[in-house]
């Protein structure tokens, strides 16, 4: 996958999809399989919003059980099953320990209904149903745990995802299926013709921010998956009304020393409805979520204060041990951005996903809200809709992206596939076990394209400074075939490492020399990189 926005000026699309987070890389992706001519641009670089910023869960949302939300819990579990044979590196199971004291919303009694519901509504088999246990199993799996006043616990399962990577996947083959697509390549307006008597948007105008170069691209539809910034994108069609469409929440999470080996815990903050999550994530433990209205720029979001006390003090109610500021490493938030429900608190707010058509503008969609777990379902509906309202009819007939693996899904049984790559990897090019063992995990059935450079460059093979099994050749992979243009590209959302990056700030210079042989950045430019990179790094972890 390279870059060349010169390309999107070239011939006229079915459809353009603005914004490279999930749901428009999902979307174009679905598209690009049934054969459409599809373009997807992205003023940042992909996934750089709320699409790298979740909670990092393929789940169906056990709590929206309880407000009643069967459809979506139901379709979020059957998109968890199928991402996990599209993309078994991408969708691990994850066990999940609910613990369960005394003065809690729920009993043992209603745990275990609502659990037995979410098994119905789809698990992975026998392996992944729940089970009740009791306090000292439950003390043997997560020691940490406060042992007073423990009822019960249960086990259920979700899975874990590396966002910012699920959503990669899913641009790589839309452009693998013939989609152009194109990051840091900003919409800044959009052209209305009106045709007996209905508006349609026949053109936009879009800047590359690297070398200020103005494209002009046309096509028969146009989908807004913007997330937080769908209204500021409706606002550039001619007729834009001033309505909103979307309600701003945003969720911080915190990095924290590790708690538990293997397992997540999940439970109630009383008194509300709330919760928490705290699951392994690498070396660290990853803590969620806030859940609280967000006013301003979206790309202004951060954690403060009084979400890391929030969620210290959730999270400390379970733990025998307390967990102190001192011990945050980093931090990040991101912003949902919900169907307006007037009068719903946030918590409460629905997470379903809804299209919105504005009268003014008959061929362009905006996505409402939505979730990860359900962006390929999303997409599929979405090009449904955009294939009968154009009256095209797609080369490629029935539901593709129900059956075609994502690029790294290739493996077959996935603990199987790491055994046996993992010593495949470690014996054909020298490597520790752990570090060919990270690299087939994060990459999957791409590993080989990732490692193969090693024969003629040994270098390659050198892992950075601050983490011992990143490599030379993983930057080198996603400069050429991932459209890594910066630091962050690479360090946040390319490599695996996602936030915990921001932790390994000793590495950065050595990527930033990389990139500078690659891009030709002088010393200034080089300089630039690595300050943008360390002020992000000291946010993250002051915060």
């Amino acid at each position: 996958m390279e870059r060349h926005p010169s390309a999107l000026s070239k011939r006229r699309f079915d459809l353009v999809v603005i914004g490279g987070g999930i749901q428009g890389a999902a979307t174009a992706r679905e598209a690009a399989l049934r054969g459409l001519k599809v373009a997807l641009v992205e003023a940042q670089d992909f996934a750089s919003g709320t699409s790298s910023r979740s909670s990092k869960l393929i789940h169906g949302g056990l709590r929206y059980l309880e407000q009643y939300d069967f459809k979506l819990v139901r379709e979020a579990r059957a998109e968890r099953r199928l991402l996990h044979q599209l993309a078994p590196h991408l969708a691990r199971p994850l066990p999940f320990l609910l613990p369960i004291y005394r003065g809690d919303p729920y009993s043992p009694l209603k745990i275990r209904a609502g659990l037995t519901l979410y098994d119905l509504l789809g698990n992975l088999g026998r392996e992944d149903r729940h089970r009740m246990v009791s306090p000292k199993e439950a003390l043997g799996l997560v020691p940490a745990l406060r042992s007073d006043d423990l009822r019960a616990a249960a086990i259920y399962h979700d899975s874990e995802t590396d966002d910012a990577r699920l959503t990669l996947e899913f641009i790589l083959d839309a452009a693998d299926h013939g989609a152009v697509v194109a990051n840091y390549t900003e919409v800044r307006a959009l052209a209305l013709s009106a045709q007996a008597g209905e508006g349609s948007v026949i053109n936009a105008e879009a800047q590359d921010r690297f070398t200020g170069r103005r494209h002009e691209i046309s096509s028969r539809f146009w989908v807004n998956a913007t997330g937080p910034w769908v209204d500021h994108v409706r606002a550039l069609v001619p007729g834009f009304d001033g309505s909103k469409t979307v309600r701003l929440t945003k969720g911080s999470h915190l990095i924290l020393p590790r708690v538990a080996e293997s397992s997540a815990l999940f439970a109630a903050i009383p008194p509300g409805q709330r919760v928490f999550l705290m699951m392994p994530w690498g070396e660290h433990s990853l803590l969620g979520t806030t859940d609280t209205d967000f006013e301003g720029d979206p790309s202004s979001v951060r954690p403060d204060r009084a979400d890391t006390e929030y969620l210290l003090n959730a999270v400390n109610r379970v733990l025998r041990q307390p967990l102190t500021s001192d011990q945050v490493v980093g931090s990040f938030a991101g912003l949902r951005a919900l169907v307006v429900e007037p009068g719903r608190s946030p918590s409460a707010n629905t997470r379903e996903y809804r299209f919105h058509q504005d009268p003014w503008a008959a061929n362009f969609i905006s996505i409402c809200g939505g979730k990860l777990t359900t962006a390929r379902a999303l997409g599929e509906k979405l090009v449904e809709r955009v294939i009968a309202q154009v009256g095209v009819v797609p080369p490629q007939a029935g539901h593709p992206s129900r059956e075609a693996p994502l690029p790294g899904g290739y493996t077959g049984p996935f603990e199987g596939f790491v055994k046996s790559a993992t010593e495949r990897a470690a014996a054909e090019f020298h490597l520790a076990r752990t570090v060919a063992e990270r690299i087939v995990r994060t990459y999957g059935s791409r590993w080989p394209q990732v490692l193969d450079p090693l024969r003629t460059d040994k270098r390659l093979a050198e892992p950075f400074p601050g983490t011992p099994t990143l490599l030379a050749a993983e930057v080198e992979f996603a400069i050429r075939h991932e459209m890594a243009m910066t630091l962050e590209d690479f360090l946040l959302r390319r490599s695996g490492l996602n936030w915990a990056a921001c932790t390994l700030r000793e590495a950065a210079p050595a990527v930033a020399q990389i990139f500078a042989a690659r891009f030709g950045w002088n010393a200034e430019r080089s300089k630039s990189a690595l300050d943008d990179f360390s002020r992000l790094a000291g946010a993250t972890a002051r915060e």
